[in-house]
């Protein structure tokens, strides 16, 4: 299913494919909708190989913005948990 996103831009609505809207996500680091976006593929939307690569390139992106969070929350679980057995 490919996601449907409009722009207003100079009074003109244009219509937003997958691909911007995983660059979006990226840019402005919003991981939740990066990983909604990667979750609702559109296999068969995807005009040629060059779109297909840019969407594997914007995968792997997205991916390593995941796995950096996840550092992140298990660094700040050990704060917690450090602190929590300090406090006991």
């Amino acid at each position: 299913m490919l996601l449907k996103a409009y722009l207003k831009l100079g009074g003109k609505f244009i219509r937003m494919n997958w691909v911007d809207n995983l660059k979006i996500a990226i840019l402005e680091k919003n991981i939740q909708k990066a990983y909604e976006l990667v979750l609702d593929l559109p296999t068969d939307s995807f005009k040629d190989i060059e779109e297909m690569l840019i969407a594997q390139e914007l995968i792997s992106q997205a991916i390593e913005m995941l796995e950096n969070d996840q550092e992140i929350l298990k660094k700040q679980m050990l704060q917690i948990k450090m602190a929590k057995k300090f406090l006991e």
